[in-house]
């Protein structure tokens, strides 16, 4: 006897579970209002907050002084499992950040920085809460890399 999946076991070994994307969408927010509050200290003014277009999203975009910073935030509950956005998703929120400047009229003059905040529970091996990595990706043409600490 041959055995067909049904719709609904087909949509379930594509996707998570409703309830686990909701979760995981809750603790992503939580996560960025945690590294919203830590930018507030330290003098950074929020432009945006999960902001879309058609080109992709950025989590948050911020300045302090002449400068315009596009963070990319990684909440995971375990710290072995790799919390770093792919070269397609950096060339989404480069575009995104490209797409931001244009329809706010950010001046070119300004220097861009593209950062990755990873927030996590403390651990033995993994003592930090949030950690900072200052450009953590290069969006020069030609030279999109993610840079490791």
């Amino acid at each position: 006897m041959i055995r067909r999946k049904t719709k609904a076991s087909h949509q379930e070994s594509r996707h998570p579970p409703v309830n686990q994307r909701r979760r995981a969408e809750r603790s992503g927010r939580v996560a960025e209002a945690l590294v919203i509050i830590w930018l507030l200290v330290r003098f950074h003014r929020i432009l945006a907050w999960r902001w879309k277009c058609h080109a992709g999203e950025i989590d948050l975009v911020a300045r302090r002084g002449r400068t315009i910073y596009f963070f990319e935030v990684k909440y995971r509950r375990r710290h072995d499992v790799a919390a770093a956005p792919s070269p397609r998703q950096q060339q989404r929120i480069i575009r995104a950040a490209e797409d931001f400047a244009n329809r706010r009229r950010i001046s070119r003059n300004l220097e861009w920085r593209f950062d990755l905040v990873q927030v996590g529970w403390p651990s033995p091996a993994f003592p930090w809460i949030l950690r900072h990595l200052p450009h953590a990706w290069d969006a020069s043409p030609g030279r999109n890399t993610l840079r490791r600490p």
